[in-house]
């Protein structure tokens, strides 16, 4: 019995092992038929897709954030997903859907099961500053005949920022009770403001503030004001600060304020803050950007806080409360009790007056 029972063991570990090399092997031969009748398939596959041939990885990556002039360099990998060979095709690169980078020709065709990784060269010199998608489509001359159509483009990138020659401001304004919760009347506030400079020239120090907030009625500063580099300072009811942001650097203002004792529930309180910055590089602060509420899903809009008072006030009473009263049993055991009463003092007295 023990003999037959390792043959039985064996045959299936074998069984096993045939499956096994079936299913690793089944790629390999769907790419191998003979006389293959499939359309090719051509496709993007996304970046760091695995099971290329010969244990490919797909490649689908730029170099990332420049400043208007350099060059950024593209990387592609097309893939054909069946046996079918195709014929000689164009890869085109596009910026923000439609504006062509560069077009690239793939003489060759591509085999069956095979794939091709294409580099481009962006140069930006006539490029718009600010951030762009980055798109790349597959047969654009529509020539080749495919078994699908509609995987032939994808997004390498979203948002690859061309930063401009000159400072690019980007400032946040966050409020922050530092007591925690809801903000009450009494409270304080720590406003956080920072501005970043994205662009490839310095923010410079010019003539004039390069920040500015004035507060609004309802808050009063309590004269705690700090930065990471430059100069913040409090002027009468305005949050100043001097100095410069070297390009690609940012810097923090944090200043506090006490929120009026008078202040009504539901009462909001917005404002927003002032970057003053040189865009033409003549020494002369030109521009303006606000500050932006990070919290909120809306692009520069105010920091606004909103009083709630509610907390620890009593609930107002309403309808009316009734008073107890007797069943038809309590009233007449209290007549018992009162009579009984009454007839013991009566008792005592005569008792009294016999004596």
């Amino acid at each position: 019995m023990r003999l037959i029972d390792r043959l039985r063991k064996c045959v299936t570990a074998g069984k096993i092992l045939l499956i096994a090399l079936a299913i690793a092997l089944l790629p390999w031969v769907a790419c191998a038929e003979v006389d293959c009748t499939r359309l090719p398939d051509l496709w993007l596959p996304p970046n760091g897709t695995v099971g290329l041939a010969n244990g490919g990885i797909s490649i689908q990556t730029t170099t990332g954030d420049v400043c208007q002039g350099d060059i950024v360099t593209i990387t592609v990998t097309i893939d054909n997903l069946t046996c079918g060979v195709a014929e000689p095709f164009d890869v085109t690169l596009y910026y923000d859907t439609s504006n062509i980078i560069d077009t690239q020709r793939v003489a060759d065709g591509l085999l069956d099961c095979e794939y091709i990784v294409l580099t481009f060269t962006w140069v930006t010199d006539y490029v718009p500053t600010g951030e762009h998608d980055i798109r790349v489509c597959v047969d654009t001359g529509h020539e080749v005949d495919e078994l699908m159509e509609d995987n032939n483009c994808l997004i390498i990138e979203t948002d690859l920022l061309i930063r401009p020659n000159t400072p690019y401001i980007e400032v946040e304004k966050l409020a922050v009770d530092t007591d925690g919760g809801t903000v009450q009347p009494g409270d304080t506030i720590r406003y956080e403001v920072t501005i970043w400079n994205y662009g490839c020239a310095d923010l410079e120090d010019n003539p004039g503030h390069e920040f500015t907030d004035t507060l609004p009625a309802g808050i009063v500063a309590t004269g705690d004001v700090t930065e990471t580099s430059g100069t913040a300072a409090l002027d009468g009811d305005t949050i100043v600060w001097d100095g410069s942001i070297p390009a690609g650097g940012s810097v923090t203002i944090k200043y506090k304020v006490d929120v009026d004792w008078e202040l009504e529930d539901g009462t909001q309180i917005c404002n927003q803050g002032t970057v003053h910055w040189d865009s033409d590089g003549n020494s002369t602060n030109d521009s303006q950007t606000l500050t932006d509420d990070p919290t909120t899903g809306e692009k520069d809009d105010p920091t606004c806080i909103t009083i709630d008072d509610s907390i620890g006030m009593p609930l107002p009473l309403s309808g009316t409360i009734d008073a107890p009263t007797l069943s038809e049993w309590g009233m007449i055991v209290a007549s018992c009790l009162f009579a009984l009463a009454f007839a013991w003092h009566w008792f005592r007295r005569r008792r009294m007056a016999a004596a």
